[in-house]
């Protein structure tokens, strides 16, 4: 444990570095005052907690990702209340550009200069997951400071992380929790159909899978320890 907590902190480490020789490098160019920057990730990691690793769960340690931005316009020091997704990025990337963001019911994303600036949109935040190694999909709702949790093959989750921030205690069973369980299902519903939606990604799998050979091929290749570098294939006979 000790091992992988440290290499994970040192993986840390290098990024903080890295971030640190791109910003120096705005300062140096006489850029930085003109630059807005956005810091992100994918996911997070459950490193440990409640005895798990890797990603692959709706906790916040890995569904919950750092989204930070800086530059002109962008009030500093202040934390966002309401609920950010990457889908915001859209619409704040073409705000730098000078573009406005299209009315696309698709690209649902709220800028996020509008929301570092205090706007709090009544808006819910979706994210999904849908490994080959997930039995069915799993759909986690941010509607305020209630996270709900929808799983195909399994019973719902509901937290209230304004009074449970750990994810400790799960009132989707709660008769007092009833209303609120009941909106977020209806909110996620109204976004997608979950059933659907995970139908359609195995179907997706199981084409991909038979495109290289099918599951006995898969297992005797193994995993594939890194991603392939841009412009080239996985080493797939």
């Amino acid at each position: 444990v000790r091992r992988a907590l440290a290499g994970y902190y040192g993986l840390v480490s290098q990024t903080d570095a890295h971030i640190g020789n791109i910003l120096h490098a705005l300062d140096v160019t006489g850029l930085a005052a003109t630059t807005r920057v956005v810091y992100t990730s994918d996911h997070g990691d459950n490193l440990g907690a409640r005895g798990l690793w890797g990603k692959s769960t709706m906790y916040e340690e890995s569904a919950g990702v750092p989204l930070i931005v800086a530059g002109e316009g962008i009030p500093a020091a202040r934390t966002c209340a309401a609920p950010a997704s990457h889908v915001d990025v859209y619409p704040f990337v073409l705000d730098c550009g000078g573009a406005p963001a299209p009315a696309d019911a698709q690209r649902p994303g709220v800028n996020l200069a509008d929301l570092a600036r205090g706007a709090t949109p009544d808006r819910c935040v979706l994210s999904e997951y849908h490994a080959t190694t997930a039995v069915a999909g799993a759909f986690m709702l941010r509607c305020g400071s209630w996270k709900y949790v929808h799983y195909v093959a399994y019973p719902p989750q509901l937290f209230d992380l304004a009074r449970d921030p750990e994810e400790l205690h799960d009132v989707a069973a709660d008769p007092a929790c009833a209303d609120a369980l009941a909106h977020c299902r209806q909110r996620l519903f109204a976004l997608l159909d979950p059933n659907e939606v995970d139908a359609r990604a195995k179907a997706r799998q199981a084409a991909l899978l038979a495109r290289y050979g099918g599951r006995d091929a898969a297992l005797a290749r193994g995993d594939l320890g890194f991603s392939p570098a841009p412009g080239g294939k996985p080493d797939i006979d």
